[in-house]
């Protein structure tokens, strides 16, 4: 590739100069196009040398051998800024282009990852920041899995009071009605009465508070208050007592329990449809939660763990800068923690792997540090392969989501919402190229999805944002949509192009135009960028080179005849400069679980 041929120059000259090989050569795009093509980085080379990168640069810059690739090289600040010689640059690049030449993202021997996501709980539908989970997980799947063998996990919270609190609302308010009694899809039903059991309880707790005036309480005295009042409430005493039955195995508790879960299962399996999302493996916590209770007892007789005089058993972290943690209670049952150690262990027995991602929110962030340092304390090598990547939350104009008080972006509806602006934007466009109402319904089915996807990865997964379906969908702007517009723009003129006769020998050494080096130079970026994106776990490098690549093209076209350009041989070398645009274009979206539409 050509790139390789501008990494193998600069080694070449560093091994002249310094007698030293440097093999892993970065290349950098520099901030403005006055300043090069490429810039390579002094920082490594002085660091090898003990010298100023500064230094480094300038002796690079005065003794340096160009080719005939590679015209000039500049020292600026610390970097070697590399001048390209367009013509030959352009000539290797296409044709490399027109043998659709593609590396692999990753050089590395392939290894067995799993990626867990999405883990939702049975008692509601899932919300807007589940479906950033969602996307976020599947993208990341889909990058790593373009050279490795990635298994997407799914470990569903089946159980604990608050699937207790949906099934005893319908025991006492349903009056046998089902979801398909009353045509609401099966999670919206279950997560109805999860609504329904707050807003019972709050009329307790109002009744409670009633003749309590607590301006006159302090925080610590307030929280006790708040305790007392769970203690004595007949309703959290019901659903106490039916969670007790269910971890007794009490046969009708039982079969309730899997009846309503089975109608959560199949309202999750239409938003997963819809969002295109799948898993290898589901794990449910009612399976799971046991599983740890082992390693505690291995740890407490290895003195990892301690026991207080209620036989709760804990872990004292506080000399690694953390605290004491809970890892099983006084009863024998277990906290999450205990869960999460034993799903752990249990996963890298039966598969080896070589890492686990956890995507899960930033909420958890001290979870995750506890989890990993407790497995390396029990001695296990394999703790330094565990990942947790974080994510923020996903706001409201208005503030954050509450799923207790009904205050959320529900995904089911917020993915109707996407398709009903898609119609609308695109009711009001000028249609160029006629479509059946089948395609129609799909295209804008596509770009309603895909306007929601691209909002939701364009942003650091570790940043919080603030979602805005207006902004998200606009065929301009840094949007999903202005990417698959360009790339069904391309697709139409390939279309046209068929009947273009081909030359079978094509004669690159023709002068090229600057749209047209600064389009040939980005779609060499691509397999950098997702090498980058796999790297750092960020698809918001993905998204943001896609639309840079849209705007180039688009750029490019706008200067520039393909159809109508002089000769034939132009013609066709533009041609194949829109057909690999549009692959990468399609490639790119692929990896981020967006389609794209050949007509929009």
């Amino acid at each position: 590739m050509i790139k390789e041929k501008i990494r193998k120059n600069i080694r070449e000259n560093i091994i002249n100069i310094y007698k030293i090989d440097i093999k892993d050569i970065e290349l950098d795009i520099p901030p403005q196009d006055n300043m090069g093509d490429y810039a390579f980085s002094c920082f490594s080379l002085a660091k090898e040398l003990k010298k100023n990168p500064l230094e480094i640069a300038k002796e690079l810059k005065k003794d340096y051998q160009v080719s005939k690739l590679i015209k000039e090289v500049k020292n600026i600040g610390p970097y070697l800024n590399i001048f390209i010689n367009s013509q030959e640059f352009n000539k290797i690049s296409l044709l490399e282009i027109s043998k659709n030449k593609y590396q692999k993202f990753s050089q590395e021997k392939k290894k067995k990852i799993m990626v867990e996501f999405s883990s939702p709980n049975t008692n509601k539908p899932q919300h807007l920041g589940h479906l950033r989970n969602n996307v976020l997980g599947q993208t990341i799947s889909n990058i790593l899995g373009a050279d490795n063998k990635v298994i997407k996990a799914n470990l569903i919270n089946d159980r604990g009071i608050h699937i207790i609190k949906s099934m005893l609302t319908w025991q006492k308010y349903g009056q046998g009605e089902t979801p398909q009694s009353t045509n609401i899809k099966g999670d919206h039903f279950v997560g109805k009465y999860y609504v329904k059991f707050e807003q019972e309880l709050k009329k307790e707790k109002d009744k409670y508070f009633a003749n309590i005036n607590l301006k006159d309480l302090n925080n610590l005295e307030r929280k006790e208050l708040e305790l007392n009042f769970l203690k004595q409430s007949p309703l959290m005493k019901e659903a106490q007592e039916i969670l007790q039955a269910w971890e007794n195995n009490d046969k009708e508790i039982k079969k309730l329990w899997q009846k309503m879960n089975s109608w959560v299962y199949d309202g999750f399996k239409e938003t997963y449809q819809e969002l295109n999302i799948s898993f290898d493996k589901i794990y449910y916590e009612s399976d799971t939660y046991k599983l740890g209770k082992d390693l505690i007892k291995l740890g407490l007789k290895k003195n990892i763990f301690f026991k207080k005089e209620d036989n709760s058993i804990w872990i004292d972290l506080r000399a690694d800068g953390l605290d004491e943690k809970l890892v099983l209670r006084g009863d024998g049952t277990s906290v999450y923690m205990t869960q999460d150690l034993g799903t752990a262990v249990l996963r890298q027995k039966k598969y080896n792997l070589d890492k686990i991602i956890y995507v899960v929110a930033n909420e958890q962030n001290y979870h995750f540090k506890v989890l990993f340092l407790i497995l390396k304390k029990l001695d296990f090598d394999w703790f330094n392969n565990l990942y947790h990547l974080p994510y923020g939350l996903v706001n409201l104009p208005d503030g954050r989501m509450k799923s207790r008080e009904g205050k959320v972006v529900d995904g089911d509806d917020i993915i109707q919402e996407m398709k009903d602006k898609a119609q609308e934007i695109m009711s009001k466009a000028n249609r160029q190229i006629s479509r059946t109402k089948k395609e129609e319904k799909e295209i804008i089915n596509i770009v309603g999805l895909g306007a929601l996807k691209f909002f939701l990865l364009s942003t650091n997964p570790q940043k919080d944002i603030i979602f805005n379906p207006h902004e998200s969908i606009s065929f301009d702007g840094y949007t999903g949509p202005f990417i698959q517009y360009t790339h069904a723009r391309i697709s139409n003129i390939l279309k046209k192009g068929k009947k273009i006769k081909k030359i079978k020998k094509l004669d690159f050494n023709i002068t090229f135009q600057k749209e047209e080096n600064k389009l040939i130079k980005e779609l060499l970026n691509f397999t950098t960028i997702v090498q980058k994106t796999a790297l750092e776990y960020n698809p918001a490098l993905l998204t943001k080179y896609l639309f840079d690549l849209a705007k180039i093209y688009n750029n490019f076209y706008q200067h520039h005849s393909v159809l109508k350009a002089e000769n034939d041989n132009l013609k066709q070398i533009r041609l194949n400069l829109c057909l690999e645009t549009k692959r990468i274009l399609e490639k790119g979206l692929e990896l981020l679980g967006i389609e794209s539409p050949e007509l929009m």
